[in-house]
């Protein structure tokens, strides 16, 4: 069997469920001092892109737990893939 996931959620715009967000979403920075360093991750506010990376993670969560309950895990080989940025040399 072949199952093939892409998403960009972690990329911008950061779009997530609004189900998921009502439910999930979680203020990761506390005010402080030089707050105004963290607010921002590339002109993405970085809690926003925090939740989008746990969106991620519970959306993997799900694919594995759901070959786990068909008895599929251990014949399965799961690959995660992450593209790197690229660089012009």
């Amino acid at each position: 069997m072949y199952l093939s996931w892409k998403t960009s959620a972690t990329h911008t715009p950061l779009y997530l469920p609004p189900e998921w967000e009502a439910e999930n979403h979680r203020a990761y920075l506390q005010k402080g001092d030089n707050w105004e360093l963290w607010t921002q991750r590339e002109h993405v506010p970085i809690d926003q892109w925090l939740n989008a990376l746990r969106w991620t993670d519970d959306i993997v969560k799900e694919l594995i737990l759901g070959f786990r309950e068909r008895g599929l895990e251990d014949e399965t080989l799961f690959m995660l893939y992450a593209a790197l940025p690229y660089e012009d040399s």
